[in-house]
């Protein structure tokens, strides 16, 4: 008997690797799918064939805590066993089949589109009765019995701005438990309401509020006025950036002007600028920081998109990407290359392209680098979509005069100067004969071959 050789051992021992691998895949949940394709940031997408009878997304074992799950923008409730070995989204009744957003984040840190989620798991607890208790994929803060107790992070921001703030919380105590959330000197409030369980968590959206600096700060979660007899078990608090102005509309001339003080930041160190000679989203150093716009369109159509940028000397050559309603089957993408203006808030408007939005709506346009050349990619102050202008024609000749085979002699105008070519329909007839160039009627101007004569020479 011939002895294998070693080719044939090494493909027998990676056929059972992948074999292994293959079988240590996790099944697909019974209810559809689940996309990754934003895990990166801790986003996923639970995608719903069918909603199970039971009411209930069974959430596959080994996946990351879920700060929060939303059908569109309502919050959804996660609930758990008592050690965490079954978790499941509980299905919005009545909804059809689609899509649930879900969040993850196990341990505090920041995404690179700029969330920052503070989990309990490394919170420091400021009093004598909270305290951590942690499963695999349910950390939080509980037994907190006593109202003057704090749980607590440390922080220093990447970029200051404006941030909208939600608390990821259970509780079986009354509703109308009132909390703060502190960042610093900075706070927002919120109402407590029952989850109908210490093991049935929701998210609660509580206000916006400016970050001024990036100085360390502390935030802190309290209880300003207890219901019942605990405040919550506390799994998460999120800062998300937010929109530092508001969300622009389309004027009634038909253009859309969006300012970098509208745009929401999606990235870690771009920031809106506010001081009066910048007034423009700059500290763009990340290729995954981008800025976003949702605007409302009244009257739909084509629009030149003008870019108002500046970039320092010897900056220039970052490639930026102009993307409308990315997703979506009308989508767009524009391309420019970043122009050396001689000074980061030294702006220069350039049309980098045109788009068509066929619908009326809120529609999103994103800015963000492809590459940057150097240390930054640049500054943008503001984007313009403009409705394309309509070139001004004159007096149109009469249609005999538009014939290809013209015949230059049967024209009737006098004799008034000789060209080198004369362009008609857009060919380009060579000529060394009188013609006549046509202006522009003017009222009470001659009459009508008077006007076609118009004077002398090519204007």
């Amino acid at each position: 008997m011939r002895s294998p050789s070693t080719t044939s051992i090494i493909a027998m021992l990676l056929l059972a690797r992948v074999g292994t691998a293959l079988a240590d895949q996790p099944a697909a949940p019974e209810w559809g799918r689940i996309d990754d394709a934003a895990a990166r940031v801790g986003r996923y997408a639970f995608v719903a064939n069918a909603w199970p009878a039971t009411g209930r997304l069974t959430v596959p074992a080994g996946f990351p805590q879920i700060v929060r799950a939303a059908a569109g923008p309502r919050d959804l409730v996660v609930e758990y066993n008592a050690d965490a070995t079954a978790i499941a989204v509980l299905a919005p009744a009545g909804d059809p089949p689609g899509i649930v957003t879900i969040d993850t984040a196990d341990a505090t840190r920041q995404f690179d589109d700029g969330r920052i989620v503070f989990t309990a798991l490394d919170a420091r607890v400021e009093g004598d009765k909270a305290k951590l208790e942690t499963h695999p994929g349910n950390h939080r803060i509980g037994y907190w019995s006593n109202p003057a107790d704090c749980v607590a992070w440390t922080w220093k921001p990447t970029r200051w701005g404006a941030y909208d703030v939600r608390l990821t919380y259970s509780t079986a105590s009354p509703s109308g438990g009132e909390i703060e959330v502190a960042c610093g000197d900075v706070a927002v409030t919120g109402t407590l309401a029952s989850t109908g369980g210490w093991y049935r968590y929701t998210s609660l959206p509580l206000g916006r509020l400016a970050i001024p600096t990036t100085a360390e700060r502390t935030v802190r979660v309290r209880c300003t006025k207890p219901a019942g007899g605990a405040v919550m078990n506390l799994k998460a608090v999120t800062l998300e950036p937010a929109c530092e102005g508001a969300p622009p509309r389309q004027a009634a001339d038909g253009t859309v002007l969006l300012h970098a003080r509208d745009a929401t930041v999606r990235g870690t160190t771009l920031r809106w600028e506010p001081a009066e000679k910048k007034q423009t989203l700059g500290f763009w150093a990340r290729p995954s920081d981008a800025a976003e716009w949702t605007f409302t369109l009244d009257a739909p159509g084509t629009f030149d998109v003008e870019v108002l940028q500046g970039c320092g000397t010897g900056q220039g050559g970052s490639e930026m990407a102009i993307d409308v309603d990315r997703g979506r089957p009308e989508a767009a993408t524009l391309t420019f290359t970043v122009e050396d203006t001689g000074g980061f808030q030294a702006f220069k408007p350039r049309t980098v392209g045109r788009v068509t939005l066929a619908s009326a709506g809120e529609h999103v346009l994103r800015a963000q680098p492809q590459t940057i050349a150097k240390g930054a990619a640049c500054d943008i102050r503001q984007i313009r979509l403009v409705p394309p202008k309509v070139p001004e024609r004159g007096l149109e000749p009469p249609p005999s005069y538009l014939d290809k085979n013209l015949n230059l002699a049967r024209l009737p105008i006098p004799p008034l100067g000789r060209v080198r070519a004369l362009i008609v329909t857009g060919e380009v007839l060579s000529a060394s004969v009188p013609v006549a160039v046509r202006q522009p009627f003017q009222p009470g101007f001659g009459s009508a071959p008077d006007r076609l004569a118009g004077q002398q020479g090519m204007r």
